[in-house]
């Protein structure tokens, strides 16, 4: 586990946060402090002073680098000419499972006595501020900010005393052996990342809980990978109890122990009318007997979210019968796999078509959501991986096109396009340019 280091700065009743690039491998488009990871180089480091002698050389190292090339703050000049009242460590955090790079992450808070100019990187750095803590907490409150426990949890302290230096509950808390997380990382959105029979690199699929108290709560696509995952998954739910179970497409990784969870709590399982029948065609009618399914399809309203219609919006492409849901106002996109942060979308032949999907990233760009949750890997702020991906998808479709018209075989295609690629991906890189290759009209 990597080691890394945060840094939140302190003056005048108010708090420096930044948000994120949303093309950063890690946490983007959060609200966060700054920091980084942990280099090799600062283990090196001598600096001395009576406020940072009491932690380990390498964190404080660390801290004042990453201070320094993020926000262009000098924290050695600072302590040096006495601009720094304090410096504490609020606590130790671990990242969450189901992003594919984990840190055990120290959280430092760092108070001063005026404020110091910022030059921030804004290759890493998208916007930042001064604000207190009540305002920051307001805005997780409304749904406007990604957050990380952690970040939250400080913010709060915070917020209620300026002066603390000691923040429990930190991180997040639960029983491994028994239980799975419950992550809250978009107010009244909870993220369990499930361990599931999905493809690699990725490991989890994301069940989110959806509804606001009073209205139905939603567990979308649960899908354990065993007997234990699925116990765990029962104990994280005799908590977050929900009244209907949905599932996004009919894809193993997002319906594994669906049905028999939909029994044993009385459930309904809501999904699409071809969802429903690719699932009756692959594993029989049995599959989804004593069961009550409930069709839904464009503009469904399945709950509601801080008061907002939650609706479901159909994402044809990868399947046919995938769908996706979102609050009016576009605070976030549940957008199931329609991308996923840790690796490249199947195409599946039948239910895939490469031009839907193409349209279907075209319409979630337009629409410009703030936050999208993808069912695999952590959520993104904006809409920026979506872009790459469409970008990416297109700049393989001119490839294919220019590999046809030079006579070559799709299997010198796969060398070309895919080397390296492990043998038991190959298949499924031969689906995608299969599927290119008839949107644009080469094969039947």
């Amino acid at each position: 586990m990597l080691e890394a280091v945060t840094g939140a700065l302190v003056q005048g009743g108010e708090i420096l946060v930044v948000r994120r690039q949303p093309y950063l491998p890690v946490f983007p488009g959060f609200l966060a402090f700054p920091g980084g990871k942990i280099d090799q180089a600062d283990v090196a480091g001598n600096f001395s002073h009576p406020l940072v002698d009491p932690f380990p050389t390498s964190h404080v190292q660390a801290l004042c680098r990453e201070l320094a090339e993020e926000l262009g703050f000098d924290l050695k000049q600072a302590l040096a000419q006495g601009e720094v009242s304090s410096l504490a460590l609020m606590g130790t955090s671990i990242t969450p499972i189901f992003d594919r790079y984990r840190f055990r992450v120290h959280h430092f808070k760092i108070m001063l006595k005026r404020r110091p100019v910022i030059e921030a990187d804004h290759n890493e750095i998208a916007w930042h501020g001064w604000a207190s803590g009540k305002a920051l907490i307001e805005r997780f409150e409304r749904g406007q900010e990604l957050m990380v426990i952690p970040t939250r949890n400080i913010l709060k302290t915070l917020a209620r005393d300026i002066n603390s230096e000691l923040v429990t509950p930190l991180g997040l808390s639960y029983v491994e052996d028994r239980e799975l997380p419950f992550i809250e990382l978009i107010k009244g959105i909870g993220i369990i990342p499930v361990p599931s029979m999905t493809l690699p690199p990725a490991r989890y699929t994301n069940a989110v809980l959806i509804g606001d108290p009073g209205s139905p709560l939603c567990l979308v696509d649960p899908s354990p990978e065993s007997e234990d995952v699925y116990r765990k998954l029962l104990e994280t739910l005799s908590t977050y109890p929900p009244a209907m179970l949905l599932i996004t497409h009919h894809h193993p990784d997002h319906h594994q122990y669906a049905p028999r969870l939909a029994r044993q709590l009385n459930l309904p399982l809501l999904c699409t009318e071809t969802t429903a029948r690719r699932l009756e065609a692959t594993y029989g009618h049995q599959y989804l007997e004593s069961v009550t399914v409930r069709p839904i399809g464009e503009g469904t309203v399945i709950t509601r979210w801080l008061g907002e219609p939650v609706r479901c919006i159909e994402l044809p492409g990868h399947d046919d019968g995938m769908v996706g849901l979102a609050p009016d106002s576009l605070s976030w996109f549940l957008i199931s796999d329609l991308i996923q942060t840790m690796g490249s979308v199947v195409i599946p032949e039948p239910e895939g078509d490469m031009q839907a999907y193409l349209d279907t990233l075209q319409r979630v760009i337009a629409m410009q959501p703030r936050v999208i949750i993808p069912a695999h890997g952590i959520p993104a702020g904006g809409t920026w991986l979506l872009e790459q991906v469409l970008e990416h998808r297109l700049d393989r479709e001119d490839n294919i096109l220019f590999l046809h018209h030079a006579g070559k075989t799709q299997d010198e295609m796969l060398s070309v396009l895919y080397p390296g690629l492990e043998a038991k991906l190959l298949p499924l890189a031969r689906q995608n340019i299969r599927q290119h290759m008839r949107k644009l009209g080469l094969l039947n």
